[in-house]
């Protein structure tokens, strides 16, 4: 019996992982989407992608602070690291939004990468300081079989100024499928032979 029990706990991270590759290939590969995550109060953008390369690999790009700007495909401004301590990197990200009228700035404060026994990778960035009301991302890397990934983003931004929250959350959204592009199409590329 417990050998079966063993066998279920070690095939439950990889079955998971089996769905999401499935749901994610009937959408053609990335999939996006506005919610309230429990215990919160905002709104919240979630992107998710199947990256055809391992979490090292997307981990490597999304940890890479100093070159958001590159990756963004002129979605972000400016970029640049501001510090970087044990356990810390503040990231200063500036971000032109609604057809370039407004420009938001923020510096994030980003964890460093947490790694748990399924071999899932995780880290959240905060507001530090910025001309937003609140800020952040937390970006999520799980094995899925055949050496790919599924990356996450979640994101938030409230804007100081009053916009309507349909306008907020579309922008969020894009961004935050922007994101996980940037990343996986960045380990795609260093993947390729």
């Amino acid at each position: 019996m417990k050998k079966l029990g063993l066998a279920i706990a070690l095939c439950a991270p990889l079955a998971y992982a089996d769905t999401d590759v499935t749901r994610l290939e009937a959408a053609g590969g990335t999939m996006k989407w506005s919610f309230v995550p429990i215990g919160r109060h905002e709104r919240f953008a979630h992107a998710e992608m199947l990256v055809s390369a391992p979490v090292d690999v997307v981990r490597e790009q999304a940890t890479d602070f100093a070159h958001y700007k590159d990756m963004s495909h002129g979605r972000v401004q400016r970029s640049r690291l501001v510090d970087r301590r044990p356990g810390a990197t503040d990231v200063y990200l500036q971000v032109p939004v609604m057809r370039g009228m407004i420009t938001l700035w923020e510096v994030l404060r980003f964890s460093d990468v947490h790694r748990e026994a399924d071999g899932t990778q995780s880290f959240t960035g905060t507001l530090v300081r910025g001309n937003v009301r609140a800020a952040e991302m937390t970006i999520r890397m799980r094995p899925a079989p055949s050496g790919r990934s599924v990356v996450e983003c979640n994101l938030l931004v409230t804007p100081e100024f009053l916009a309507p929250q349909s306008m907020v959350d579309s922008e969020l959204r894009d961004a935050a499928a922007d994101i996980v592009h940037a990343f996986g199409n960045r380990a795609e590329q260093r993947r390729a032979p």
